[in-house]
């Protein structure tokens, strides 16, 4: 395949660029080309060089007009419409390049580069069904011109690609495949492979292609940690953890062993919490810059009861990664432990407006709780209506929807919201909020049986028998109304003393 000018399309997809010849030693100046063609007016050559001098030099602008220029004299000319397409990608009219590169493949159907370049540009623009024709198009265009293996590599890994994107892992694992098979086994196309195969459910047809990846470098992150993800899918998180020591034990780099050892710490919280916090420390200090560790090892201290240490792990972390969400979520969880509502509540809003799905419900129910904390009962309420329609199955959600809805006295909100929260979660507490609910409400033959059950789980909820006294009395059984409120005053309840008949 002859051509006098190749260049990069580099369009940040991670699959490679076009080749071409390598660029002259001293790219050609710009001024001396303009000159020339002041001499030379409408010399094709000349044009054609200065268009490639304004993009080497980052004037795309200039480039495209000249290429247009060429163009508008020779419209069959390749390197003018190859040209512009770069021009106009590098300058953001995607739309622009992608009708450049298209009228390539029409015009010159048979060039590698024009089918990999427009492949390239679909995906770039998440065109994924395009961009799979038009890398299986440049594929076998390379293929059946005896291109390189370094030339064919980018347009397989772009295919692939394409495949993962449109659901069909198991298609990409293939396509991977017969790349190895063309262009040996590349520890990338290797662990891709690997990867595909498990997301495709066929974890144990990956671990092969990972073992070769590891013996090529034991110290590979991302083929150890997949690796030890499959033995513990399949229950043998033993071997897991060896698999992590071995690769531990095979490199002395800090980074890569604070990764690993992250990881470990992942698959051990369950197991041994505190061997993993130690493991976490361990790691952050290895690489301070791991945000993950600290963010980790903050979350571990939360759930330790520890809000300071919880606190101090995530400001490290959000040193590192100040705009990560799950980083805010979690400085907002340590505020609110410590009861600095304010603060929680700032974290919370900052980590919900940057957030989706169920990082964002974590944000909204945090913030919602720190406004109901501060008395905002009807930014509360606003704040976790929005969470549980986000995660409609969290009952902590409900609860304190229906706590903010019930402070403003909102009881068609407040009611359902506490029933459903019984309902995911029976828990004393939300039954006593959903028994004064019911009580608010004038439901007594409810509020009677919901918080019968409280006292009986927690007999020693003075609360609860406090307001089921209420409930029997509305129901005309002053006697045990009396027995109740007495049990209340017994627990150290005060305000059952007035009730209470002489």
């Amino acid at each position: 395949m002859k051509s006098t000018w190749f260049t990069f399309l580099l369009l940040g997809l991670g699959f490679g660029a076009v080749f071409g010849q390598a660029p002259p030693a001293q790219a050609p100046d710009p001024a001396a080309l303009e000159a020339r063609l002041k001499s030379q007016p409408g010399d094709l050559p000349t044009m054609v060089a200065l268009g490639r001098a304004y993009l080497d030099a980052g004037r795309y602008d200039d480039a495209a007009r000249v290429f247009e220029d060429v163009l508008a004299l020779d419209y069959q000319n390749f390197q003018a419409h190859f040209g512009l397409g770069l021009a106009l990608y590098r300058k953001g009219d995607l739309r622009g390049a992608l009708f450049e590169f298209d009228q390539v493949t029409r015009l010159f159907p048979d060039r590698f580069e024009g089918w990999y370049n427009l492949a390239v540009a679909y995906a770039d623009s998440g065109r994924w069904d395009e961009a799979a024709a038009a890398f299986q198009r440049a594929i076998a265009l390379g293929e059946e011109q005896k291109l390189a293996p370094d030339v064919l590599r980018p347009a397989y890994l772009g295919l692939a690609t394409a495949q993962r994107k449109l659901g069909k892992p198991d298609q990409a694992a293939q396509t991977l495949m017969m790349a190895a098979e063309k262009m040996g086994e590349d520890e990338e196309i290797l662990y891709l492979i690997a990867e595909n195969l498990s997301l495709a459910g066929k974890p144990k047809e990956a671990i092969p292609y990972l073992y070769k990846v590891l013996n090529k470098d034991r110290g590979n992150v991302a083929a150890v940690n997949l690796l030890a993800d499959i033995f513990v899918g399949q229950g043998l998180v033993d071997r897991a953890l060896r698999e992590l020591d071995r690769s531990l034990e095979a490199t002395q780099d800090p980074a890569i062993r604070a990764n690993l050892l992250l990881k470990k710490a992942m698959l051990l919280k369950a197991i041994d919490p505190e061997k993993a916090a130690k493991l976490l420390e361990e790691a952050s200090a290895l690489d301070p810059r791991l945000w993950q560790a600290h963010y980790d090892l903050g979350s571990s201290w939360l759930r330790a009861g520890d809000p300071d240490r919880a606190l101090r792990a995530f400001q490290k972390a959000y040193s590192v990664n100040p705009t990560e969400p799950k980083i805010l979520v979690g400085l907002a969880a340590a505020y609110f432990q410590k009861q600095d509502y304010k603060q929680a509540y700032r974290y919370a809003q900052l980590a919900a407006d940057s957030s989706e799905g169920a990082v964002k419900a974590d944000a909204l129910l945090i913030a919602g709780k720190s406004a109901y904390r501060l008395g905002r009962y009807a930014e509360a309420r606003a704040l976790l209506l929005r969470a549980v329609d986000l995660a409609p199955d969290r009952a902590d959600a409900w609860l304190w929807l229906g706590l903010a809805a019930y402070a403003l006295q909102d009881f068609d909100t407040a009611v359902p919201a506490l029933e459903r929260a019984v309902q995911l979660d029976p828990s004393p507490v939300a039954k006593l909020n959903l028994g004064a609910a019911y009580l608010a409400v004038k439901r007594f033959s409810d509020a009677e049986q919901i918080l019968t059950q409280v006292v009986l789980e927690d007999p020693e909820n003075a609360e609860a028998w406090y307001n089921l006294g209420w409930a029997l009395n509305a129901l005309g059984r002053e006697s045990e109304a009396q027995r109740a409120w007495k049990a209340a005053l017994d627990l150290g309840y005060e305000p059952a003393r007035s009730l209470i008949k002489k």
